[in-house]
């Protein structure tokens, strides 16, 4: 009986340390996704412009298109409590924004 009584308060104690430790990390993403245009420009263009957002703090992820007329699609996700480092960076490349 005391063994039984025992391995029922370890195991409740267990599962109230692996409750606890999962409430301490922030599962939830916070992300943003923009869409932005650039006309005129080439598939080199855009595959440098991928890489030099890829390394901008705050941007999660980079997802350019080309179009036959040389137009990049580009929607970018962003970090939703560090996006300014990705929005300034985008725009400095040339970059328009479409409204979501």
């Amino acid at each position: 009986m005391r063994i039984s009584a025992l391995m029922s308060v370890a195991g409740t104690a267990l599962l109230g340390c692996a409750v606890a430790l999962n409430a301490c990390g922030d599962r939830t993403r916070h992300e943003v996704r923009l869409t932005y245009i650039k006309h005129d420009s080439s598939e080199q263009r855009m595959l440098h412009d991928k890489e030099d957002l890829l390394h901008t703090r705050g941007v999660r992820n980079a997802l350019p298109a080309i179009d036959s007329s040389n137009t990049i699609t580009l929607q970018l996700f962003l970090d939703e409590r560090d996006d300014v480092p990705g929005r300034n960076e985008v725009l400095s490349l040339g970059y328009v924004q479409i409204r979501n």
